[in-house]
């Protein structure tokens, strides 16, 4: 087998994090190394995530070589309303439609592929372009165990349950300024730090737990294994 590089444009250094010291490890006794590169120039933070900013990330990517693939891991949160998909998923919640998590992320992924094999005909991201958003954002991703969330940040694994019921499974916890995973994570720990924190619990659930309970990261995760 081959071995098969994937350069990932990502929203900040939790992801970037994640995936180089969690993801990449166990990716590559298949065979496939990830790379993460933070979206837009040198410095940028999380926060105000642009298509263009990922649109020309991913560009650079598709056209430097033409044995890699491409992809990304962005939060639906954080994306602005320009980006491909948003409009459908508002105009159908506008018609009443309730969408799931996995709805929402299929939508965003089908137009985002479009948009980029429209803007790069000639580099084949019909094939090397797999997109990824993340519902609703990172963070969701440590609620798949209850149990060691609430021991890492110390509060009774009860908190985290209800959080759980409330909202259905992990990626369902929504993407309101007041209740996104990560706003519920500050409200039950003072000094919740984002990346650290963020890479120790991910690391101590493991990514086969976090598969089992998250379908939208697993059918990525499927996606870069089929290539």
């Amino acid at each position: 087998m081959n071995n098969i590089e994937v350069f990932l444009v990502v929203e900040g250094q939790t992801e970037q994090t994640f995936i180089r010291d969690i993801l990449a490890p166990e990716i590559a006794q298949k065979g496939m190394y990830l790379h993460a590169a933070l979206i837009g120039k040198p410095g940028h933070k999380g926060g105000d995530i642009r298509f263009e900013r990922a649109k020309n990330d991913i560009g650079n990517f598709l056209t430097q070589r033409k044995d890699t693939f491409v992809s990304m891991m962005i939060d639906y949160f954080r994306v602005d309303a320009s980006w491909p998909g948003r409009d459908l998923i508002n105009n159908k919640t506008r018609e009443g439609m309730k969408l799931s998590a996995i709805d929402k992320a299929k939508l965003i992924k089908e137009e985002t592929h479009k948009k980029i094999i429209a803007a790069f005909p000639d580099h084949n991201a019909e094939t090397r372009f797999i997109p990824y958003i993340e519902m609703h954002e990172f963070e969701a991703l440590l609620f798949s165990d209850a149990s060691i969330l609430a021991k890492r940040i110390g509060v009774d694994v009860s908190l985290i349950q209800n959080i759980i019921n409330e909202c259905g499974s992990p990626e369902e916890i929504n993407d309101n300024p007041d209740s996104a995973p990560s706003v519920r994570l500050n409200n039950l720990m003072n000094n919740y730090r984002k990346v650290a924190m963020g890479k120790s619990i991910a690391e101590a659930i493991g990514i086969n737990k976090i598969r089992s309970q998250c379908p939208n990261f697993n059918e990525w995760l499927i996606q870069l294994e089929n290539i």
